[in-house]
């Protein structure tokens, strides 16, 4: 009856310890899946009735457009239409800039909208609005 006991509690010690690197396998598995989904910065031109803001989402795409110019990068962006107004999301992951590059970008990018109140940024999230 002794040996049966330690049987059985030995293949359930074993088999605790294998569930448990199953799951340290499958949550690795899963940041790495996140943190490719994660965009550095995301700027949403929402509408509360009436539309966005047009002449910012303009000023912002020429923003843009002038920054990849003057420093002769193409900056990768996912945009992702979700509203029936014209909403829109600008996701960027900016890893072709450096961290001060980053920073410049984010902080001219606030500068240039700070007067419209139909734009929102976020960090360090996905792009929220992207349907898969």
């Amino acid at each position: 009856m002794n040996k049966l006991f330690i049987v059985i509690l030995i293949s359930v010690f074993f088999s605790c310890k294998g569930f448990k690197t199953i799951q340290q396998a499958k949550n690795n598995q899963s940041k790495e899946q996140i943190s490719d989904t994660i965009y550095h910065f995301n700027i949403s031109f929402i509408s509360i009735g009436s539309g966005i803001d047009g002449k910012a989402k303009e000023r912002f795409l020429a923003f843009v457009n002038d920054f990849q110019i003057k420093r002769n990068i193409l900056i990768e962006m996912e945009t992702v239409n979700w509203g029936r107004e014209g909403e829109i999301d600008y996701c960027f992951k900016l890893t072709q800039l450096n961290s001060d590059e980053q920073a410049k970008f984010i902080s001219d990018t606030k500068e240039l909208l700070k007067t419209s109140k139909l734009v929102r940024y976020s960090q360090n999230i996905p792009c929220k609005n992207k349907r898969n």
